[in-house]
């Protein structure tokens, strides 16, 4: 459905989630950036032509395990598959045995949706539960 695309970050696409898209908030701003210009990490965009409709942080944590770090998708593209693009494309990519994530609550019907199991890891550092998820790959 959307073309994923593996992306820089002096790239246009990379250009376009930083200016326009998903950098809206300064609570926001500083660790996404951190994760997307540290080393050993991958970037993947959901693309509707032109147009970045969303993106996934992964890096690895074993040779076995993709960490997803961080998923962001364009508020007029939710609910339309950009988030499952974007992990499938990664797994496809990585080729991981598993893949973990670190869950807000708010996101947590969706990853249970894509086959994730999630235990409740308690509250981060801003008060709001947080969940460890870990998804098995079938291949």
């Amino acid at each position: 459905m959307y073309e994923i695309k593996k992306i820089l970050t002096d790239g246009p696409e990379f250009q376009q989630i930083e200016k326009e898209l998903f950098f809206k908030g300064e609570e926001t701003i500083a660790p996404i950036e951190t994760f997307c210009h540290s080393n050993n990490v991958s970037i993947y965009a959901a693309m509707d032509g032109d147009f970045v409709t969303g993106f996934c942080v992964t890096s690895p944590s074993t040779s076995d395990v993709m960490n997803i770090l961080f998923i962001g998708v364009h508020h007029d593209y939710r609910k339309s598959g950009v988030a499952t693009s974007l992990i499938d494309g990664a797994i496809a990519d990585q080729k991981p045995k598993a893949v973990v994530a670190e869950v807000p609550q708010y996101s947590l019907s969706f990853f249970t949706k894509y086959g994730f199991w999630a235990v409740d890891f308690g509250e981060d550092l801003s008060g709001k539960n947080v969940y460890y998820a870990t998804y098995r790959v079938n291949k």
